[in-house]
């Protein structure tokens, strides 16, 4: 197999716990890695690893390249699979051309990255100019370690990024991003009712929030608010607790909730309604929406006003695409509701908010923070990020198109997305970066139905070893 050695650095990093804030024990990993090849290497206090490599023979005068790509997953896994991801290895099982993980994430979202660098570090044969590998923390929480990086420790104006899911598509451009967190205060009383249920949405497909966004998949979350409402009105249920999504950039595919009823069977008959209703909408989109009721331990309930003020927020939030852009087709702006959560100080939303636009960012985020005060809440934000504007003038742009064509005997597409890349971020603190994102095809990231196409992994490894090769003056 011709990435054979990216293929065993990614098997080596998921033996190692690298979730989002969860990245030292990688980081220091990839740190020990650099010093036994006597390689330059920069670790910071976010954890972020720079490795430099000079030149090989032929490439002394070419420009440095920066290889960029970040360190922690998303960890996401299916309901009934035991795994703890602050300590447990990834299973990983090769399936024929696929690669895919057992009910988890496989972290090839952006472990693909960082295995090619340290393949490409590892190295005594490739070709390539002077080299600076960039692994960066905490991406999927907003980027926090590429936005605390100290970019003078960086010569190079040459920047490949491996964060991109779809082979053969240049990401030349993306979304700014913010995350949100809206608090809804809510009032605990004694129930009025005798019998307690908790009530699974499940079966969803979820997905990217930013990729998947455009292809219109249920929110568990949304559906859970619907839901509620309907039963607040029709079985006159007290709510007690609502839990649902796990990352605020991965659509949630399940959500809970805690409820107290005067009749189980009742309340049964009227989910199994409500289940109708929804397979009926996501017809074709989410086939497998399943809601399930079981009987549960009594507690205390949320206050009937406090009841209707949390629902009122979940379900107007907005959600899904705001606005598109229509000569590209593809969104403007967007809205993911994330995770909601339930703890002595209220309801929690948490949402991932994506626009190329800042000021359609900073609009939705005022209808979120406006929303939340009408129901006596608030809402802050957290891990902001830019946008990546693309440059009409960009020669690596060019070698690319040009190299991948000869590779492929087809043009890539070139586009931007909907989606926060870190090259963002980049291009702001160093305007003068030209950059481009590539990657395997990865499908069904942030999920888990997570997997790698092998032959795509190993001809994206071919065609960055090429691109490297062309970069001589």
């Amino acid at each position: 197999m011709k990435c054979d050695n990216v293929l065993k650095f990614f098997e080596a990093i998921n033996q190692i716990p690298r979730g989002s804030g969860n990245e030292k024990g990688v980081s220091d990993y990839i740190v020990s890695f650099a010093k036994e090849r006597n390689l330059w290497v920069h670790q910071d206090s976010a954890n972020n690893v720079i490795i430099k490599k000079g030149a090989t023979k032929g490439y002394e005068n070419a420009p440095t390249v920066v290889i960029q790509g970040h360190m922690d997953m998303v960890c996401v896994k299916n309901p009934d699979v035991v795994h703890d991801f602050l300590k447990d290895p990834i299973k990983m099982i090769y399936e024929g051309d696929y690669l895919r993980a057992d009910g988890t994430t496989l972290g090839a979202d952006d472990g693909i990255a960082v295995a090619m660098g340290m393949a490409l570090l590892d190295s005594d044969d490739i070709p390539h100019p002077a080299l600076e590998v960039v692994f960066t923390t905490d991406e999927e929480v907003g980027m926090l370690g590429a936005s605390s990086l100290d970019m003078t420790l960086l010569e190079g104006r040459i920047l490949l990024n491996v964060d991109s899911e779809e082979e053969g598509i240049f990401t030349v451009g993306c979304a700014g991003g913010r995350k949100t967190n809206s608090v809804v205060p809510v009032e605990y009383v004694e129930p009025k009712n005798q019998e307690f249920a908790k009530i699974t949405i499940s079966g969803l497909k979820g997905g990217h929030s930013g990729i998947d966004i455009v292809r219109y998949r249920a929110n568990a979350n949304k559906l859970m608010a619907r839901t509620l409402e309907s039963l607040v009105e029709n079985c006159n249920i007290e709510v007690a607790e609502i839990s649902g999504g796990s990352k605020d950039n991965a659509i949630p595919s399940i959500s809970e909730a805690i409820v107290s009823c005067s009749s189980i069977e009742n309340l049964d008959v009227q989910c199994k309604l409500l289940q109708a209703e929804f397979l009926n909408e996501y017809y074709n989109i989410d086939d497998n929406i399943t809601i399930t009721v079981e009987k549960t331990e009594n507690t205390e309930v949320f206050s009937d006003e406090s009841t209707t003020r949390v629902l009122t927020v979940m379900n107007n939030i907005p959600d899904g695409i705001q606005f598109m852009n229509l000569e590209l087709d593809m969104p403007h702006t967007s809205n993911n509701l994330g995770v909601v959560s339930t703890d002595e100080n209220g309801v929690s939303m948490v949402c991932a908010i994506r626009s190329d636009i800042p000021s359609k960012k900073i609009e939705l985020y005022s209808k979120i923070e406006s929303l939340t005060k009408l129901a006596n809440g608030n809402t802050t934000f957290r891990g902001d990020y830019p946008a990546w504007e693309m440059k009409q003038d960009s020669p690596l742009r060019n070698l690319c198109e040009r190299v991948y064509t000869e590779q492929y005997g087809k043009a890539p597409v070139v586009e931007t997305v909907h989606a926060g890349l870190e090259c963002g971020l980049f291009a702001e603190k160093v305007p003068d970066f030209d950059m481009v994102s590539f990657g395997p095809n990865l499908l069904d990231i942030h999920s888990p139905s997570e997997r790698a196409e092998i032959p795509s992994v190993e001809r994206t490894w071919e065609f960055l070893l090429n691109v490297l090769a062309e970069i001589r003056e």
